[in-house]
């Protein structure tokens, strides 16, 4: 869910429909995919190998994220104290 907020943040107004949409897809599609390919990973090589598989591609794509994306909230509204 948090990734996409991300997508609808960043995503000019005119292409946001069009962003999350395409973010809808793949995601779902990984889903799928992601279910078969885990299934296929611990029925050949063990449940261990394939959570851990899973936990790599999901490290992956955090660290692909942290990398690409950018802040949008101005950093001195990010610092101001709450309340």
């Amino acid at each position: 869910m948090t990734l996409l907020a991300v997508i609808g943040d960043v995503a000019h107004p005119a292409w946001r429909a069009r962003a999350v949409g395409v973010h809808r897809l793949w995601r779902d599609g990984g889903f799928a995919v992601g279910a078969l390919a885990a299934g296929v990973l611990a029925d050949a090589y063990g449940l261990t190998a394939a959570i851990w598989a899973v936990a790599a591609l999901t490290a992956a794509a955090g660290a692909t994220v942290a990398v690409r994306m950018y802040e949008t909230r101005p950093r001195a509204a990010a610092e101001a104290p709450v309340g």
